[in-house]
């Protein structure tokens, strides 16, 4: 089970949507107004507490100093810090990447990126299982699947060159082969073969930290288009970080 999310600055109405929406998907959220109020919160249940979200315009006059007091309060649990609010541009990003906040969920940002970033920060001390092909990173694209003559529509959750994660309701089953064309912005429309590699549907096979949809991976793919993707990937990726 996922760890709880320790929100910071919550007293500000950015925030506080901001919490509302990683409760919609599926987050336990622990609210605190100050840096002293979230020490306080890991003195107390600092085993829980996975990740730490950051507010840009956090008023602590030594970011770096509160961040590293939290990480002393619980030696034996990885926190995960993320940026958020209002893009706050180089300068404070290099301070708060300096502080040890790595990932970004800035404004404007879509719940497939928010869900990603998430699961990113909450995995940072998990063991990873086996390697992945090529870099994923977060989408929110329109997706058409087909397989045995029926034709689902989806969106995409993430992308990389060898395949991707298409969330929707009923998703075929594992091993089924499937063609999912993708409305990839700035490039026209990608169409990839490919089978079912992993689902999440409601049930004893739901995957809480995924929407419900499947995962595919591309077995016939162009070149071309598969460079785009893993440019996209790349460029996506390094924008999420601080």
């Amino acid at each position: 089970m996922n760890k709880d999310v320790l929100l910071l600055g919550a007293n500000s109405p950015e925030m506080q949507v901001l919490g509302a929406r990683l409760v919609r998907i599926g987050h336990r959220v622990v609210s605190a107004k100050t840096p002293e109020w979230a020490q306080a919160l890991l003195r107390v249940g600092g085993s829980r507490i996975g990740a730490v979200i950051v507010p840009s315009d956090l008023p602590a006059m030594n970011l770096r100093g509160a961040l590293d007091f939290m990480r002393r309060l619980v030696p034996e649990t990885h926190l995960a810090f993320l940026g958020a609010g209002r893009d706050p541009g180089p300068a404070e990003r290099r301070r708060m990447r300096e502080a040890g906040v790595q990932l970004a969920i800035f404004d404007p940002i879509d719940l497939h990126t928010l869900r990603f970033q998430l699961n990113r920060a909450l995995a940072g001390a998990k063991p990873v299982r086996g390697r992945r092909r090529t870099l994923r990173a977060p989408a929110d694209w329109a997706a058409v699947v087909r397989s045995g003559g029926r034709e689902k529509q989806g969106r995409v959750y993430s992308i990389s060159a060898s395949g991707a994660y298409v969330a929707l309701d009923q998703p075929w089953m594992v091993r089924s082969r499937v063609e999912v064309s993708l409305a990839v912005p700035d490039l026209r429309a990608v169409t990839a073969e490919g089978r079912v590699v992993m689902t999440s549907v409601p049930g004893n096979v739901m995957r809480r930290s995924l929407p419900f949809g499947m995962g595919i991976q591309f077995e016939h793919l162009s070149e071309a288009a598969s460079v785009a993707l893993l440019v996209y990937a790349e460029e996506r990726f390094r924008t999420l970080s601080i």
